[in-house]
């Protein structure tokens, strides 16, 4: 690989790299308003984050409306959350462990099916199907 080659790729990371950060900071903002510092910074974090850990323990399925006024959903491929963009539901990645679990996004392209053991999952438009992480709103 010759030197104007290496110049490209790490121009091409860094520019990557410095869109991710600010699409992170842009959700922080949304999710926290108030400014470090302030007094109501500290009460949005906390609720923020009691929001998420509700997540992790229940993984419900959030539909648009709970989902946009309690979270703030950004793109990342290693996140615990598929987005339907047809209906704009929010589905858990992997199935919460029950014997029973039978749920969907509120189109149904998104479609948990566990019964005694045996899971699957089924997605009638992979295309419309994004992986979001879920970022608690205070």
């Amino acid at each position: 690989m010759d030197e104007e080659r290496k110049r490209k790729l790490k121009a091409l990371g860094k520019a990557e790299v410095e869109r991710r950060s600010a699409e992170l900071r842009a959700a922080l903002d949304e999710a926290n308003p108030a400014r470090p510092g302030e007094d109501a910074w500290s009460s949005h974090y906390r609720t923020g984050t009691e929001r998420e850990r509700w997540l992790r323990n229940k993984l419900p399925i959030l539909h648009r409306s709970e989902l946009e006024s309690q979270f703030v959903a950004l793109e990342d491929a290693e996140a615990g959350y598929l987005l339907c963009k047809v209906c704009g539901s929010a589905v858990p990645a992997a199935v919460p462990r029950r014997w029973f679990y039978w749920a969907s996004c509120a189109c149904g392209n998104i479609r948990w099916r566990c019964l005694l053991g045996w899971r699957r999952a089924f997605v009638r438009d992979p295309g419309s199907v994004v992986a979001v992480k879920l970022i608690g709103r205070g």
